[in-house]
């Protein structure tokens, strides 16, 4: 197996080194050498300053070609743990009609949703999306119609889902990186996390079994991993660690970063310490009065740590293994142990000395160097991400492997679109034809145009370095178009008689009630009212008559409401029709439209009622009188709705005298007698006008 250039650029250090694989005594370190950077030029892991950083990792690189005496050109590195971003998203897909999900397809909506996973990070980031590399994704679940399915592909159906977790790291943390490279002519061929990294190195995987929280404390985090069960299972960060505690000391003695941060690693090594401040006045402390100044920065370290600690893993772990330089600060393992309430021996620090697997490079010291050998152990295993750059149309992108990278993925990282993969189809039109709703399919869009390296490729198809795509997205299809003459059923006009004109009784169409052509377009959500020429009941409603609704006016008669029937009486051939019936070429339609008059009522005045000595008498009309809003009419009258007439059958009230024909008078009348008349307890005379329902009294005394 080659050699393998392994690079830890640190937020204070540089530490590279050349290591082999071999099968019989495990890792071997060839060379390593290591550098600081002058000034501040990286924070929390962070390129800031390229040109800095990169004269950092160019002596490591020129001191360990000098040892070895090879040229490096390739090289495997580590981004920052807290800068891995992971989202799960869906994307689904309807059609109006039922559809075979072929492999583009189900491709296609992984990238949707990957695409959705992007945006999500964006929202949930408050940065802007297009600055976040996806290094990888994976299907969780797919759905066809709603049901939970373990393969979409060849499944037919008119709705798909698909939902994927996606991988992300910020394009600002890998471009650094690559610039710095860049700089050096270094091509990056291996990329991982530096927990992970760090993790390969200091916990052996026969360990792993145990609830271990492995600490990688640097200058500007502290990076945690948590195993379980034979595995890292959770990974978290505490944005403070070494810095903290020059940046105390410097701001006690007013000192200059550097004097700070040799006076912090003096710490372990002497018991007084002499340094100079900003001011030029020489400083001679003894470690304890130190220790105290640097107490309450270290217990606050202690305390996040071991916080960051429990929220990932719930509880206590069995022990803490302390790597990096920062594992090195005075009382922290003593704190961490009193924070978590474990034993002292429980927190330990692991270096390298202790590695078993690991060789050669007898000057490669201490717990700062378990990052890089980790680093180098990922690259010879090939765990880290692939790194290497193909073109789309003529723009470089750089690809990073999870999984095996295909041209898709090249897409998505060129900012291409997924739904550019394939011609969105036109947009179907509906409309309602009779009460039924109807639609017309736009036409399908064309798919995209691949070519990998000149040649015609596909989305899933793998991709290797170097190569170059051609991709020319898919047309959309058309939208759906049509005519009123293109759903018209074929029906030939028929010429009949209508009330004695010859006419052609043809179809008719109406939206929203108003005739239109066959010429004229179909629009989006027209409901659309067909007339056939068939029977009578459609020749009817084309001429506004509908057999089924009642024709009838209201008329009242003597303060009484009446309903008159007025129902046209219908004649096809000569014959009266009731309902419906097929019209046939040459037939002759009538329609007779029923005016009735007031004489065709034989309306007959009700007659007049009285009480005579207790008896009810019916007085009879004399004649019929009809009148309308006060005025005589005659029989001839037409009626007309909402008439209101009044039916008498006396030009004037009767008198008594009128009624006493109907009077039953005694056989024998007693002589002197004279004749009583009273009118509802009155007197009355021969001549008193009655009333309807007056009461008389009739009698001899």
């Amino acid at each position: 197996m080659e050699p393998i250039f392994a690079l830890d650029i640190g937020t204070r250090m540089v530490m590279g080194l050349v290591m082999i694989k071999s099968k019989e005594m495990g890792y071997e370190i060839l060379a390593s050498a290591q550098t600081e950077h002058k000034q501040r030029a990286m924070y929390d892991g962070q390129v800031h300053d390229v040109d800095e950083v990169a004269r950092a990792v160019i002596k490591v690189k020129e001191t360990l070609e000098k040892k070895l005496n090879v040229p490096l050109k390739q090289v495997a590195v580590a981004a920052a743990g807290r800068a891995l971003r992971t989202e799960v998203a869906f994307a689904e897909r309807k059609e109006p009609l039922p559809v075979r999900w072929e492999r583009e397809d189900v491709l296609a909506l992984e990238m949707e949703a990957v695409h959705r996973a992007l945006r999500q990070l964006h929202t949930a980031t408050d940065a802007d999306a297009q600055f976040y590399h996806c290094v990888g994704y994976s299907p969780i679940a797919r759905w066809n119609e709603g049901e939970e399915i373990s393969n979409l592909i060849g499944q037919r159906g008119k709705a798909a889902k698909v939902s994927v977790i996606a991988t992300f790291l910020p394009r600002t943390v890998v471009d650094g990186l690559v610039a710095v490279l860049g700089r050096v002519g270094l091509e990056m061929t291996s990329l991982t996390l530096e927990p992970i990294a760090a993790g390969q190195a200091a916990i052996p995987a026969n360990m792993r079994r145990l609830n271990l929280a492995l600490v990688d404390i640097g200058a500007g985090t502290a990076d945690i991993a948590l195993t379980r069960d034979g595995s890292f299972f959770a990974y978290g960060m505490v944005p403070m660690a070494g810095d903290e505690v020059t940046e105390a000391l410097c701001a006690h003695y007013l000192l200059d970063f550097k004097v700070g941060e040799k006076a912090k690693r003096e710490l372990n090594k002497k018991a007084q310490l002499t340094f100079t401040d900003f001011l030029g006045a020489k400083v001679v402390v003894k470690k304890e009065e130190v220790l105290n100044i640097i107490k309450p920065v270290v217990g606050k370290l202690a305390e996040s740590i071991s916080r960051e600690i429990l929220n990932l893993n719930h509880d206590v772990p069995q022990a803490i293994i302390l790597i990096g330089g920062g594992s090195l600060t005075p009382m922290l393992s003593e704190m961490l142990a009193e924070n978590l309430k474990i034993p002292q021996n429980r927190v330990g620090i692991q270096i390298r000395e202790r590695l078993g697997e690991i060789f050669g490079e007898k000057n490669l010291k201490g717990p700062e160097s378990i990052t890089p050998i980790g680093i180098g152990i990922t690259g010879l295993e090939g765990d880290g991400l692939q790194y290497y750059t193909v073109t789309v149309n003529s723009t470089v992108v750089s690809i990073f492997e999870l999984q095996l990278a295909t041209v898709a993925e090249a897409l998505l990282a060129a900012g291409i679109m997924p739904r550019t993969f394939f011609g969105k189809p036109g947009t179907a039109l509906t409309f309602e034809w009779n009460s039924e709703m109807r639609f017309i399919k736009g036409t399908m869009g064309s798919p995209a145009q691949l070519a990998v390296n000149g040649k015609p490729g596909k989305l899933e198809q793998a991709l290797k370095a170097g190569d170059q795509i051609t991709f020319v997205p898919g047309e959309p299809g058309k939208d759906a178009q049509a005519y009123i003459k293109d759903v018209l059923p074929v029906q030939k006009a028929k010429w009949i008689f209508w009330n004695g004109q010859r006419e052609a009784y043809v179809p008719q169409v109406f939206v929203k009630d108003q005739l239109v052509q066959e010429t004229d377009e179909i629009l989006d959500g027209y409901k659309i009212r067909y007339l056939p020429n068939v029977d009578l009941k459609n020749l009817l409603q084309q001429k506004c008559y509908n057999l089924d609704k009642k024709e009838e006016i209201e008329i009242r008669i003597n303060g009484k409401p009446h309903s008159i029937d007025l129902h046209p009486e219908i004649l096809v051939n000569g014959c009266g029709v009731e309902g419906n019936c097929i019209i046939q070429e040459g037939d002759s339609i009538e329609v007779r439209t029923k005016q009735l008059t007031i004489g065709e009522l034989r309306l007959q005045p009700e007659p007049l009622i009285f009480s005579i000595n207790g008896v009810d008498i019916e007085y009879p009309p004399q004649e019929t009188i009809i009148s309308w809003r006060g005025q005589p009419v005659s029989e001839a009258q037409p009626l007309k709705d909402g008439m209101d007439l009044r039916v008498e059958g006396h030009k004037q009230q009767p008198i008594l005298s009128d009624l006493l024909p109907y009077v039953k008078f005694p056989d024998e009348v007693r002589p002197g007698s004279l004749l009583k008349l009273s009118v509802n307890g009155q007197l009355a005379e021969f001549t008193t006008v009655l009333l309807p329902g007056d009461r008389m009294t009739v009698a001899w005394e």
